[in-house]
């Protein structure tokens, strides 16, 4: 609470009353449903009266309907001002109704209080008389007929909703376009005719929404934040807060989701290319530290799934910013030829407990109490792995193994692969005595198959180009094995799920290797502290591009 030095405000008669006036004056604040108000409005009045227009009295009411309201019920004669849109409430910064200030002739505040106090209201009086060139002469008020103490009640200015909306409309950080619609509009089909949806409805962002949302930061909310293909538009903290609020997303998440935005327009991850390949790839996001359970994660039940509103509403801000920044839109730059329901978002948490091994974030360089994000660009699934019966980590990474093999097609080499494993099967590796490079190198050997049989065929034209023959060695090479993947760095591994049955997923990836890696984000409060490649190699994270990456080369494993 702070003294007022300027304000402007109607009274009932609609003149305009300016702050300061010429003398002194005694302002209070009042509501009309507070019975404290109500019992002091009659010795405000009665202060008015006493001074005979000496001293100014001015009542500011926080509701314009009121006002009559007031003046009938208690006879009042003294200006009553108009603070319906609580304009003196917020700079004064009152959280409690009555409050009182009273200022002397040269507009020093010399006093002030809230709710009703006896003493300091009679203070206030006296000091009011001899303000009015009437010191010592007591007021009219029958002091003794009024209890000692009553406490105010909630200023109107600190309601839920109305607070966010002042700050929202006095904060000059915002810039963005604002939109007036027509109370006749329906504001959903609006926006959804305007192309700002994904198809399901979004949360209107209004100004106290947004305002709200980047309150989730300590980041300015002009700092831009990336550049955003396919459009290279700058996305400022204030864009991504937007987008966030449309997803549906809370503002503890707003870090999260500018570092994935972050960790996005990298030329590692390369957006640009994930959202415009006829492949149909999207960004998956995977989570690791304490951030999981802070934030309200699912890494337990139906973790890939829907009802986790974390998991769900990151994910869909990073690919709002996608396309209401970027121009990511379906049939444009989009060019999906079938697309997928992990489109729409595919963000979740790894279960850290559950898993025998290190989490990604730690196999990729961080620390187990770091908060990480990695992206994955994903093109396939997801698909589950049926195992009910393997008791040994070479039972199940065969498994894991003969459906892996099958990811696109049989015959063509996959680079990136996500396994998100289930307690129960990453358990069966845990007993076994498994590492994850066990598991990777099991499906290594597994998938290998003589390089004749991944060349396209007149009975299969999905494979590799008869080309390729040459340059492993001709004909000789025929009869070399050749893995599913490039590196057994390309299998990613985590646990996440309950521990409800023997079910994991593979998630396929995009094309992988120079084309998109998994690329990490430690996350702070301003969004990514860093980001690292798969290597662990630091990186710009405020560049995207869309260079000639050149061609995927299989690897031939010799013996």
């Amino acid at each position: 609470m702070h003294p007022p030095t300027k304000f402007s405000l109607l009274d009932a008669e609609g003149q305009e009353k300016q702050f300061p006036p010429d003398g002194p004056v005694l302002l209070a604040l009042v509501k009309e449903d507070c019975d404290t108000c109500n019992l002091t409005l009659p010795l405000l009045e009665a202060v008015h009266r006493d001074t005979d227009e000496d001293l100014d009295v001015w009542v500011a009411v926080q509701k314009r309907a009121d006002i009559d309201v007031l003046r009938q019920r208690h006879d009042l004669t003294m200006p009553l001002l108009d603070d319906d849109a609580l304009d003196l409430s917020y700079e004064t910064d009152i959280d409690t109704v009555p409050t009182l200030f009273l200022y002397d002739e040269e507009q020093n505040c010399t006093l002030q209080t809230f709710g009703f106090d006896k003493h300091e209201w009679r203070e206030i009086a006296s000091e009011s008389m001899t303000l009015a060139g009437r010191p010592g002469v007591e007021t009219s008020i029958d002091w003794e007929s009024l209890p000692e103490q009553r406490p105010g009640c909630g200023a109107r200015n600190y309601e839920p909703g109305v607070y966010e909306r002042l700050q929202a409309l006095k904060s000059g950080d915002l810039l963005s376009r604002l939109v007036d619609l027509a109370s006749s509009d329906d504001i959903h089909e609006f926006m959804y005719d305007q192309g700002y949806t994904d198809g399901f409805p979004v949360v209107p962002p209004t100004r106290e929404r947004v305002w709200k949302m980047l309150q989730g930061t300590t980041r300015d909310p002009q700092d831009e934040v990336a550049i955003v293909p396919p459009n290279l538009a700058p996305i400022t903290v204030e864009k991504v807060a937007i987008n966030a609020v449309m997803a549906g997303a809370k503002p503890e998440y707003l870090p999260s989701i500018i570092a994935l935005v972050e960790t996005a327009c990298t030329e590692s991850f390369n957006i640009h290319g994930v959202l415009a390949t006829t492949m149909g790839a999207t960004p998956v996001g995977i989570f690791n530290g304490p951030i999981r359970d802070r934030i309200g994660m699912n890494y337990l039940h139906g973790a890939l799934g829907s009802g986790n509103r974390a998991n769900a509403a990151i994910g869909r801000a990073l690919r709002l910013c996608a396309r209401n920044v970027g121009g990511s839109v379906p049939g444009g730059t989009d060019r999906a030829t079938q697309g997928g329901p992990h489109r729409l978002t595919m963000n979740f948490a790894e279960n850290e407990d559950a898993s025998p091994w290190d989490s990604l974030a730690v196999e990729y360089g961080f620390e187990p109490t770091d908060d990480v994000a990695t992206l994955m660009a994903m093109s396939g699934g997801p698909a589950t792995i049926a195992d009910e019966r393997s008791r040994d980590g070479r039972g199940m990474a065969g498994t894991l193994a003969m459906s892996m093999s099958c990811m696109q097609d049989p015959k063509s080499p996959m680079v990136d692969t996500l396994v998100v494993l289930s307690p129960d099967h990453a358990g069966i590796f845990g007993r076994s005595g498994w590492s994850k490079d066990d598991v990777r190198e099991c499906i290594m050997e597994e998938t290998a198959i003589p390089l004749k049989d991944r060349l396209r065929s007149d009975e299969a034209g999905a494979g590799l180009p008869p080309s390729v023959v040459e340059r492993f060695g001709g004909e000789q090479a025929l009869d070399l094995p050749v893995p599913k993947f490039q590196d057994k760095s390309n299998i990613i591994l985590v646990v996440a799920g309950s521990s409800a049955a023997k079910f994991s997923t593979i998630l396929g990836g995009w094309a992988g290797g120079v084309y998109s890696t998994p690329t990490s984000a430690r996350i702070g409060a301003e969004g990514a502290l860093e980001i690292r490649g798969r290597s662990g190699a630091g990186m710009d994270k405020r560049r995207s591009g869309g260079k000639d990456l050149g061609a995927f080369e299989p690897r031939i494993r010799r013996g």
